[in-house]
């Protein structure tokens, strides 16, 4: 009998062990799919995410690609887009509005779109990420040999200071390559719009803003214009550099004194400062183009540029241009040296106070009064028959 209860006890403990044991395993395989699945899910997201991220910069390539497609020649005016492109294992599509029949070389700007995507099941477009960017006419085509919003003075009274013209593409300024074709511009009405002080000279022609009614009080002139004087039919667009292209090179605040230099080969560069003194120099090979930001900048001028300048060793204008964001409001130019380039500065008051000026400059403000001032204006910067594209504006969508 007591045996018979003991066999009855182990068979009872036998049972609840086997009981916990089928217990403790449903629970481990439950945590384990669970921990699976988990897995599982954030692999995918990521591999989702990971993918997005492409389609992004595949949209960003389409950006580009549309970009240099409109700086081609005529391409403002014949560039309408891309189909699917493959790269990376992707594909970007871009349309430009409005279409060629639509625009022409008057044109102010441009929207483009581009949609990068990861082929899917099929070859149907997987995860599509949109940008749209806004483009202008780029103003490394200056009309203008000076043009102050508004204001422009030229001269000091004592020595001369002359404004004409050249064309980089027969060769350096001089000799016959000497020309009458340095227009002075302003979008003012005010008297003294204009003004030329004695011993000034604009070789050119002379234009105020829309409706001035007095040409003799809107252009103050005690020294030469060789050109004809008039109210302009239209103001002059000047379109803020509201961005930075993507992939410009950040050199933060730059700042040389002393015999201290800095080489910047063919490029997009991006300052929040510039400050060139003593007899530091900058020295640009190739294409450069530089924006400037100094809304972290504390100090005034915004911009100084003085010692040996900017050199440009091809001393071909159109291949050193500056751009000015909006919270550029002071420049100074006093190198030693030319200044072979344009530079771009809507909201700045510009004082050329020695040096030349082999190019065009526009700002809100223009002052040449330095004993060595002029400015020789490249006739190369300007084909209004062939404008060309910057990238002012761009969002995801």
């Amino acid at each position: 009998m007591q045996r018979a209860l003991l066999e009855n006890c182990r068979t009872k403990e036998r049972g609840w062990v086997f009981l916990g044991a089928m217990i403790t395993l449903t629970v481990l395989f439950i945590l384990g799919a669970t921990l699976i699945e988990r897995s599982q899910s954030s692999l995918s997201q990521t591999t989702v995410d990971n993918q997005a991220a492409r389609s992004f910069h595949l949209a960003e390539a389409g950006i580009d690609r549309a970009l240099w497609a409109l700086n081609q020649h005529n391409g403002w005016l014949t560039y309408a887009g891309d189909s699917a492109t493959g790269i990376g294992g992707g594909y970007y599509e871009v349309t430009v509005t409005p279409s060629p029949l639509a625009r022409d070389a008057g044109t102010a700007s441009l929207t483009i779109l581009a949609t990068g995507y990861l082929p899917g099941p099929h070859g149907a477009p997987r995860l599509p990420r949109r940008i749209q960017a806004i483009v202008t006419r780029d103003q490394r085509y200056f009309p203008y040999a000076i043009f102050g919003r508004e204001k422009v003075t030229i001269g000091n009274g004592t020595v001369s200071i002359k404004a004409d013209s050249y064309h980089s593409g027969y060769g350096g300024y001089g000799g016959t390559n000497i020309k009458a074709n340095a227009d002075v511009g302003t979008n003012s009405t005010a008297a003294g719009a204009v003004t030329i002080l004695p011993q000034g000279e604009v070789h050119g022609d002379v234009t105020v803003g829309v409706g001035a009614t007095s040409l003799s009080t809107a252009i103050s002139n005690k020294g030469l214009i060789t050109g004809a004087s008039s109210a302009g039919t239209s103001p002059v667009l000047l379109p803020s550099i509201q961005s930075v292209p993507t992939g410009a090179v950040n050199l933060g605040d730059v700042y040389l004194e002393g015999t201290q230099s800095l080489t910047l080969n063919e490029g997009v560069y991006y300052m929040t400062d510039l400050d060139v003194l003593g007899s530091a120099r900058i020295n640009c090979t190739g294409k450069v183009v530089i924006y400037l930001d100094c809304s972290t900048d504390a100090n005034s001028p915004d911009i100084r540029i003085g010692g040996n300048g900017i050199v440009n060793s091809s001393m071909i204008p159109s291949n050193l241009v500056i751009y000015c964001k909006d919270d550029v409001s002071y420049i100074a130019v006093s190198g030693n040296s030319s200044f072979y380039g344009a530079i771009y500065a809507p909201q700045a008051n510009i004082y050329l106070n020695s040096g030349a000026v082999c190019g065009a400059i526009v700002g809100k403000t223009v002052t040449m009064n330095g004993a060595t001032s002029s400015v020789h204006y490249d006739e190369a910067l300007y084909d209004p028959a062939n404008p060309r594209a910057i990238l002012c504006s761009w969002r995801e969508l």
